[in-house]
């Protein structure tokens, strides 16, 4: 009966890992897709030419996120003990890439020059520092899941 109780356990902390894992996924992706999708444009000289640098920037930045991500959760699995740190990354995350995602589209752009550019300078700014603290963020969780005896 022991041993059953043990596969439960587990069972369940394994089933949990991974709804936790796809639900901070599913949170830097779909900040992708709304950042691609609704920040401002670069709008540049005398043509007014819009190029939009967000949808050529974001998805790399979200790669970097998603690399991050997924090494902190794998070095998570393994012990329910750890849930409460799994689940507080999956939460920094989703966090970190809402508020990337609002800061994104909300935030004024900057124009210079007398043939107006216009610089989304949070579309550009805001993926890199949500991919640096869910990085980041996946460091303190490995702290917080080391043992004081691992040494």
């Amino acid at each position: 009966m022991a041993a059953s109780v043990s596969n439960e356990r587990t069972a369940t902390a394994d089933g949990s890992w991974m709804a936790w894992s796809v639900g901070g996924l599913v949170a830097i992706w779909t900040a992708v897709a709304l950042i691609s999708i609704f920040a401002p444009d670069l709008v540049s000289g005398s043509e007014q030419e819009h190029l939009s640098v967000a949808a050529f920037a974001t998805w790399l930045w979200g790669m970097v996120a998603t690399g991050g991500y997924l090494l902190a959760m794998g070095r998570l699995r393994g012990s329910a003990s750890r849930r409460p740190i799994w689940i507080g990354l999956t939460v920094a995350t989703f966090t970190v890439w809402l508020l990337a995602t609002i800061l994104s589209i909300a935030l004024p752009v900057v124009e210079t020059g007398t043939d107006p550019t216009r610089l989304p300078i949070a579309a550009l700014v805001t993926p890199i520092a949500a991919a640096v603290l869910t990085g980041l963020a996946g460091i303190v969780a490995g702290v917080f899941a080391r043992s004081p005896q691992a040494g």
